[in-house]
């Protein structure tokens, strides 16, 4: 499947499971965890990662996130982060990392997105995702609510596109 076939069963499955997903703006994302353990003979890394079609829409700053299959067939139900609750955004350029912090006090750190798109080499989610448009609306989307944020009193980590 050629990139821009993707790029329109992610927007089907979005749409499919996003209730007015139709008026959002898509791209692929993915995050991974990483667990050490020590083991009695050796000790190994196990790296799991979700991947993700995520949803925004500037209009109300909603971020909306639907796990998806490596091969785009099967999904969750969409997560709605809760925006009222994001105390900081960042983004680190070089690993292409858009992270929605919480609020201090929150069960979890935040949203942790590697936004950069996957290439045929890819080991992990859909292969050959080029999104430069798409990351660089969604980069947008992240500096109008950090401005909202510091509207509202929030210190936050320096930006650097």
């Amino acid at each position: 499947m050629n990139c821009e076939r993707k790029k329109k069963r992610m927007r089907e499955v979005f749409t499919e499971a996003v209730k007015d997903g139709d008026t959002y703006e898509v791209l692929y994302a993915y995050m991974s965890t990483s667990k050490f353990e020590r083991g009695f003979v050796f000790d190994w890394n196990t790296t799991t990662f979700f991947c993700y079609i995520v949803g925004f829409r500037q209009s109300d700053f909603s971020l909306v996130l639907v796990q998806t299959d490596t091969d785009l067939q099967e999904h969750s139900d969409p997560f709605y982060v809760d925006m009222d609750n994001i105390g900081n955004v960042s983004y680190e350029p070089k690993v292409r990392q858009l992270c929605f912090e919480y609020k201090k006090g929150s069960e979890d750190f935040g949203e942790l997105l590697n936004i950069g798109g996957t290439s045929s080499k890819t080991l992990y989610g859909p292969k050959n995702i080029h999104q430069p448009e798409e990351i660089e609306r969604f980069l947008d989307f992240a500096e109008a609510f950090r401005g909202k944020l510091e509207q509202n009193g929030f210190k936050l980590d320096k930006w650097k596109r």
